[in-house]
């Protein structure tokens, strides 16, 4: 028997392994956010240029990812570096999954029903802070849930655990502290037996756990309250139809719906093998410990028909929320009672289905692989220490954020960084920044018609390159007029290939 559980582990654990290998050794991935995730962090770490970016004087929790991520472009080419986070993460989902199941007990090989949700619509929209927040918080709680002692040592790491996640992710911080404080439920209920040499009532013990969550709670609700929000309208029926679809798992559309159908069915039977196992059961409605886990994911679908989207720093929470409810839903599943042979269908077929989807992402992306290309080649040729802004003209919504593409190997200013607009990350734009150049960075002004001027009176910053990339710009818009007189008066070509024209300004 045990040697049968270590080759099932061993396969569990090749299975996660193989799928964050795979975002590193196919040609391309889109990463929205994250190359200006990547941009950020490297200027944390190499030096920030004075005049344009300066340090966000508030209290910025979404800071976790771009130090993990500055450190790893170190020792690492910046994009290799970033396709390895990239992988880091979708690790991190699977087995922050796994370990948490196995905190309440021994998990059955149903646990790879959270394998497709390691590859998600998140990790493709580049969040890179709140993905390794979610794992964090589900490693971490996997940690406490499984200390069979625990002493005023373990308590006091409370403390730090909750704001290292707190400085990854705002949002991870509430799932870690439901998990911990779960399962310190079920040990005050007596649902399971724990050592505590602080205690002699388990209820004081829930109380400590509380007092250790207080200070990051706390700095939450202190950044919460500072950030404009805009909120949306709920709609119940179109989570609940968002739900059915699996969103968190569409990254591209169109003929990808045929996987998420197929998951949505073999998610479904895995689901009724753990009931039916779990019905078998000797006293299958006594509540057991990890009974916890699907309490949190209740809770969590709960609050996914009550809260609405934003604008704001808390965008796309519905589906965030998706996943945050689905994983531990999957751990719960995988500690019920199930036959090993009602077990395996399900694992190998959604094993199969995984690799397709994988298949198919890969050649999806895969002809966004020469634009990149095309952009690193550009870049190339930008002298170090030269201020480059760039024009965006690409339609495609993969390449919304692809400019930091032309800085990520280059020491160059870059002209472009949605993070500075947002008032939540590490950097901001200098308050010295000309109105007009930073209306046109933050996406408030869309006509260049200022930037003659601007040239021309030679403030700071001085433009030395402007770098204008994508595919069917339109040369009678507002902002084309001006650039091309712009240009024309000021600029010489500097170097053209099939996607990017970057031109110098002359001597």
């Amino acid at each position: 028997m045990a040697l049968r559980t270590r080759w099932v582990n061993l396969l569990i654990a090749l299975a996660f392994l193989g799928s964050a290998a795979w975002v590193v050794v196919i040609p391309f991935f889109p990463s929205l956010d994250g190359w200006t995730h990547l941009y950020t962090a490297r200027m944390l770490f190499e030096g920030i240029p004075e005049g344009v970016f300066c340090r966000n004087p508030g209290l910025v929790p979404n800071a976790g990812g771009h130090m993990a991520l500055g450190a790893l472009a170190q020792v690492l080419p910046p994009l290799v570096a970033e396709r390895v986070f990239l992988a880091a993460l979708i690790l991190g989902l699977g087995l922050g999954t796994w370990a948490l199941a196995a905190a309440f007990g021994r998990p059955s090989p149903l646990i790879l029903m959270a394998l497709p949700f390691t590859v998600n619509f998140l990790l493709l929209m580049g969040f890179h802070n709140f993905l390794l927040g979610l794992s964090l918080a589900l490693l971490l709680a996997a940690a406490w849930i499984s200390r069979a002692r625990v002493t005023w040592w373990h308590t006091a790491l409370l403390l730090p655990a909750s704001l290292v996640i707190l400085y990854t992710h705002t949002m991870a911080l509430p799932l870690f502290l439901l998990l911990c404080g779960a399962h310190e439920l079920t040990v005050a209920l007596g649902l399971r037996a724990r050592e505590d040499v602080r205690f002699a009532r388990p209820w004081l013990a829930l109380a400590a756990f509380v007092a250790m969550a207080v200070p990051a709670l706390w700095l939450m609700q202190r950044f919460g309250t500072g950030q404009a929000i805009a909120w949306s309208a709920v709609d119940p029926l179109d989570n609940l139809r968002q739900l059915f679809n699996l969103r968190v798992l569409v990254l591209f559309g169109g003929e990808e719906v045929k996987f998420s159908y197929a998951l949505k069915l073999i998610l479904v039977g895995a689901l009724a093998a753990a009931a039916i196992g779990r019905a078998s059961a000797e006293r299958p409605w006594r509540i057991a410990a990890g009974d916890a886990l699907l309490g949190a994911s209740l809770l969590l679908l709960g609050l996914y028909f009550f809260l609405p989207d934003s604008a704001g720093f808390a965008s796309y929470i519905t589906l965030r929320l998706q996943l945050m409810a689905l994983l531990p839903l999957i751990a719960w599943m995988a500690l019920q009672p199930v036959r090993p042979v009602a077990a395996a269908l399900p694992v190998i077929m959604l094993l199969l289905l995984h690799q397709a989807r994988l298949g198919h992402y890969r050649a999806t992306a895969a002809p966004l692989a020469w634009e990149r290309d095309l952009l690193a080649e550009a870049a190339a040729h930008l002298p170090e220490g030269s201020t480059v802004l760039p024009i965006n003209r690409d339609g495609n919504w993969l390449m919304a954020h692809a400019a930091p593409l032309l800085t990520v190997e280059r020491p160059v200013t870059l002209l472009d960084n949605y993070e500075c607009a947002t008032g939540y990350f590490p950097l901001i734009w200098c308050p010295e920044l000309p109105r007009e150049l930073r209306g046109l960075m933050e996406g408030h002004v869309n006509c260049l018609d200022w930037l003659d001027a601007h040239i021309r009176s030679g403030a700071p910053p001085v433009i030395d390159r402007i770098a204008l990339f994508g595919h069917g710009i339109d040369t009678a818009a507002c902002d084309m007029r001006a650039l091309r007189q712009v240009l024309a008066d000021h600029f010489e070509p500097d170097h053209r290939n099939a996607y990017v024209q970057v031109h110098r300004r002359r001597q």
